[in-house]
């Protein structure tokens, strides 16, 4: 494989973490770039995407530069929410899957090669304007801020790296056939 690139964009410093995490475990020919810094994808074989999540979606910036300038490129996504990835309940699960859907529908569903999601905190500016709501169901989940304070974590670090590991190892793989 010529290069990686991790590529990211981070509002409360939650994704950045994730991001120099995948980045530690990538063995060589590396690259760690806020998204909006990233100029040309000419010279990578493999992107790491990472970005918050508002509004059960990618934030601006990172849909928009999944949707022009990843067709075709091999990409993996990660992603921080205040959501957690074993939803307690159907509501919860419901707003997970819609999160989770909406991210690949921003890339090339076919150059998807995995997504990691993960715990971030949500920050009190966006638990203030979900509380403000019209929207019970949002107001709802702007109160849950307090569950998300202290994530993302060292498992969740852990789990990070394992998740670029093996989407690394099986990108090689792939290379070497």
């Amino acid at each position: 494989m010529r290069k990686t690139l991790i590529a990211y964009c981070s509002q409360t410093g939650n994704t950045r973490k994730i991001a120099e995490s995948i980045f530690h475990v990538i063995p060589d020919n590396k690259e760690l770039k806020n998204l909006s810094d990233v100029d040309s994808l000419d010279d990578y074989d493999l992107i790491f995407i990472g970005f918050p999540i508002y509004n059960f979606e990618p934030v601006r910036q990172a849909k928009d530069f999944m949707q022009k300038r990843l067709y075709g490129k091999k990409i993996a996504i990660f992603m921080t929410m205040a959501l957690t990835s074993a939803p307690s309940n159907e509501q919860t699960a419901g707003l997970y899957n819609l999160t989770i859907s909406n991210c690949k529908m921003c890339a090339d569903e076919d150059s998807i090669l995995g997504v990691f999601d993960c715990p971030g905190e949500l920050s009190e500016i966006a638990a203030t304007a979900l509380i403000n709501s019209n929207d019970a169901q949002l107001r709802d989940f702007g109160m849950m801020r307090g569950y998300t304070i202290g994530f993302p974590n060292e498992k969740n670090f852990k789990d990070a790296e394992s998740f670029a590991k093996e989407i690394y190892s099986r990108c090689l793989s792939e290379a070497r056939e």
